[in-house]
């Protein structure tokens, strides 16, 4: 009889393993269409459909997306009205625990802002579990290695000028559940001030990261300045084919030739192409990294909004959801 138990118990421990890393593994990833009366955005529309058409048709079976819209299109859509494309940074950060924080950007007027956080939270809170933070961060400008530490530019200073360095930090460490926080400068001249267009983790202890080819000098003051703070720290250099021509609006940089804002879930990476002729063999650089799927996804002409890949999504465990 206690043999009997014994098993029992053993299998029921395996079940729950088992539906534990299939849990973990799933996703689902947001994107959003804007309002098709929108004058800011009309003439990206055709372009905004055919990047949601492509991420659905080439993602890998693990991945679930859908795009916010309350109108009907030929791909799968979540009937909510959402009317802005940048979801990464309205939404909530994801390291074991999922952190809403304030979203009150200073390249928006308040109004804006409190009215596009709002939208968003009223999405959230009927799907998933979350918890929240006054600190003021947009998604995009913090990266997770997976384990204990997160990256993001100095610009979380900036936003929040009622917090200490030590408060901010704290209360980082506290909200995602983490120990280390590591401050990098952000590029000069960049009004977002985002850290997801200069490093990406490959491993907890290894970052793909920009050339800053633009910027003379400023790699090594980046290496520098992670290395002081997590001397374990390797980079691979990634080749930045950065162009300003064609860019849309005055007050924000193109991100067009930025390869680093990728989107990378359990099973896949899905890769900026921005019809670049260094398109091909930077993605072969990002290939010899990982054992993943390379997915090309071209936002050539949506980059030239100021943002790319990582940008437009929002990608969330399942186990987060309701």
């Amino acid at each position: 009889m206690t043999m009997k138990k014994t098993i029992i118990a053993t299998v029921l421990a395996l079940l729950t393993v088992f539906e534990t890393s299939n849990s973990v593994s799933a996703q689902t990833i947001y994107t959003s269409l804007p309002d098709p009366e929108d004058k800011y955005y009309q003439p990206f529309k055709d372009s905004l459909k055919y990047f949601n058409q492509s991420l659905q048709r080439n993602a890998v079976s693990e991945d679930k997306f859908f795009t916010l819209a309350d109108q009907e299109e030929n791909f799968k859509t979540k009937n909510f009205y959402y009317p802005d494309i940048w979801l990464r940074d309205v939404a909530p950060v994801v390291t074991t625990r999922l952190v809403k924080f304030q979203y009150a950007p200073n390249y928006l007027k308040p109004k804006d802002s409190h009215y596009l956080n709002g939208r968003f939270n009223k999405f959230l809170k009927s799907r998933y579990r979350y918890s929240k933070s006054s600190l003021i961060l947009d998604g995009g400008n913090l990266q997770w290695n997976g384990d204990q530490t997160v990256i993001l530019t100095n610009q979380v200073y900036h936003d929040n000028p009622d917090w200490s360095k030590q408060e901010i930090v704290e209360e980082l460490q506290d909200k995602l559940n983490i120990k280390h926080v590591i401050i990098i400068s952000k590029e000069p001249g960049d009004v977002l001030g985002h850290s997801d267009g200069m490093v990406k983790f490959i491993s907890s202890h290894k970052l793909f990261i920009n050339d800053f080819s633009y910027e003379p000098g400023f790699l090594k003051q980046i290496e520098h300045q992670i290395r002081k703070q997590d001397p374990e720290m390797k980079f691979v250099v990634l080749p930045s084919a950065y162009t300003s021509k064609g860019q849309y609006d005055k007050k924000i940089a193109s991100a067009k030739g930025l390869y680093i804002n990728m989107l990378e879930t359990k099973q896949a990476i899905y890769f900026p192409m921005y019809g670049l002729k260094s398109d091909k063999k930077v993605m072969q650089l990002v290939a010899a990294q990982t054992n993943k799927k390379i997915i090309p996804i071209n936002v050539g002409k949506i980059s030239t909004l100021g943002g790319s890949i990582h940008c437009l999504t929002f990608d969330v465990p399942d186990r987060f959801a309701k």
